[in-house]
């Protein structure tokens, strides 16, 4: 059986940029809180060349969560930079807190930036008071950075009930959850990730990664340097949420 042209673009692509780009993940994910020490070498990625956007007819929106992070944010932003395209970013407080310019630089490039709570918490573990204190931290600090309060909001773990959407809603926030995920948290592999992308590809599509939470995004990282390209010649606009949302 032959594999499909997008498929051999996808291998070709992962030739270049696999090995070095999963040199430094190890086989296990790590706890969702952690954070790289040293400074990880990043993989030279192919140069990504923006597309016309009149050729492009159909809109894909790619989301982050749990960042930001100096190594794995910062070289997602580049390559978006670089392609000109967009993206949304769930970011975590404390994160934010220690890492201000990349929210801010998120926010200049034209980036949706959403509340993803403070510290992480299940929510539906939490009291009333207790889950308006964490996307309410969250919220303040992000439009502090960015000049504009968040209107979307994420919760760890996929964790929400009626409760914590109506304390959400009160703070002036739609849940934004997404239609199809990766899977990249549990480190499946760079060509994994970009397969499980174009496998489910649709117009409107809302897809999950992470760009913060494990020792290691290196594998999304190169992910997305591959997918870039192979959407943009799909016919696929990579565009940050509208501040209303994608349904729900």
């Amino acid at each position: 059986m032959f594999m499909s042209r997008g498929r051999l673009r996808i291998v070709a692509t992962l030739t270049v940029v696999l090995v070095t780009a999963c040199a430094a993940a190890a086989p296990r994910p790590s706890p969702t809180l952690a954070t790289p020490s040293g400074t990880p070498t990043l993989p030279p990625f192919p140069t990504l060349v923006p597309v016309a956007a009149k050729s492009l007819t159909k809109t894909i929106y790619l989301t982050f969560d749990d960042g930001p992070n100096p190594t794995w944010t910062s070289a997602i932003l580049s390559l978006l930079e670089e392609a000109g395209a967009h993206a949304s970013f769930f970011v975590i407080g404390q994160n934010a807190e220690r890492w201000p310019w990349l929210v801010e630089r998120e926010a200049q490039d034209g980036d949706t930036v959403g509340d993803h709570t403070w510290t992480h918490p299940n929510l539906t573990d939490l009291s009333a008071t207790a889950v308006s204190a964490e996307l309410a931290r969250d919220k303040n600090l992000i439009a502090m950075l960015t000049g504009a309060a968040p209107t979307l909001w994420r919760p760890p773990y996929e964790a929400f009930n009626p409760s914590v959407v109506a304390i959400a809603s009160r703070l002036g926030m739609k849940m934004q959850l997404w239609s199809d995920t990766t899977g990249d948290w549990q480190l499946p592999g760079t060509e994994v990730i970009v397969l499980r992308v174009m496998a489910a590809l649709h117009n409107g599509m809302v897809v999950l990664l992470h760009d913060g939470g494990g020792y290691t995004r290196s594998e999304t990282v190169a992910a997305v340097a591959i997918l870039i390209p192979e959407l943009e010649a799909a016919g696929y606009r990579l565009a940050a949420l509208p501040p209303q949302g994608i349904g729900w």
